[in-house]
């Protein structure tokens, strides 16, 4: 049985509607009925939250009843991640990529602090507190230094490999999703052109803790969509939220000497499917006060 036949079994032992599925879920009720009509499987990033939504596991959704084992499953995690693994054994090499895809899913999920990146487990980052218990994303490495500009084409290969991962801002629980939109508007957009020199380098360097900077942001602010260009992908409007991230200043001996702490607006796009989406990085400011000591 396919994993949507196996969706819309669900639901009709539930008694649940496709409109119900659709306000627990966020998925539009054409793509869900798209599935039925067209015999598709779900894209990836949505079987998490449809398991949630129709209160069924992963191993249910992607395995064959006869791969699974007789005995009827329980609430036993480690015992669903060992039945993962060994359908993942046998399974084929689409089944291999989405199930590990749903791994790195739940993983984010499950993880409150996005301290470590499993996209990129080489970035150095951290998050510290300064003097008045305030959170900094501390970036560690300067990656994009450009000795007279920033190459942004570099910062939008960088940002790429965000795409399709999201996550939750501790102070609000607001997940934060990361949009195909998010590469080249980050390092195009009408503000990006504008910047030069610290502030230029600042954003750019900014890239490598963007979860970490999703993570401490506060001040969150909402304005409605006024724009036609947005109507769809920020049809429910925008918010922002403060951050901060510091900055490492080299002296002549190229050892660290100092940090410089910038404060950052990050623009959420609240998008027609009620996902809220990461869109830009605006206001990048160094701050007048004392820097952080190394």
């Amino acid at each position: 049985m396919e994993i949507y036949e196996k969706i819309f079994a669900r639901i009709k032992k539930l008694n649940i509607s496709q409109v119900e599925l659709s306000r627990r879920t966020g998925i539009a009720t054409s793509t869900i009925s798209d599935w039925k009509k067209k015999k598709i499987n779900p894209q990836s990033d949505k079987l998490v939250s449809i398991c949630k939504a129709i209160d069924t596991s992963l191993v249910d959704l992607l395995c064959e009843d006869e791969d699974k084992k007789d005995s009827v499953l329980t609430v036993d995690h480690e015992a669903e991640n060992n039945m993962l693994i060994e359908s993942l054994m046998q399974a084929s090499s689409d089944v291999k990529r989405r199930v590990l895809r749903y791994y790195e899913l739940i993983s984010c999920m499950e993880n409150d602090s996005a301290h470590e990146d499993k996209s990129d487990s080489g970035r150095n980052v951290s998050i510290i507190q300064d003097a008045e218990k305030k959170n900094i994303v501390v970036i560690n490495d300067i990656v994009f230094k450009g000795k007279r500009s920033v190459n942004w084409k570099d910062v939008r290969n960088y940002l790429k490999k965000y795409v399709g991962e999201f996550y939750k801002i501790a102070s609000t629980e607001d997940i934060i999703y990361i949009g195909s939109d998010l590469p080249g508007e980050y390092s195009g957009s009408e503000y990006t052109k504008k910047l030069n020199g610290t502030a230029a380098k600042a954003k750019a360097n900014a890239a490598q803790g963007i979860p970490e900077l999703i993570e401490i942001a506060d001040g969150k602010h909402f304005r409605e969509n006024s724009g036609d260009k947005h109507n769809w992908n920020a049809r429910n409007g925008w918010y922002r939220y403060d951050s901060r991230f510091a900055l490492p200043v080299y002296n002549e001996h190229g050892v660290i000497d100092r940090y410089n702490v910038f404060h950052a607006s990050m623009i959420i796009r609240h998008a027609n499917n009620g996902k809220m989406y990461l869109y830009d990085i605006l206001d990048v400011k160094k701050e007048t006060s004392t820097p952080l000591e190394h």
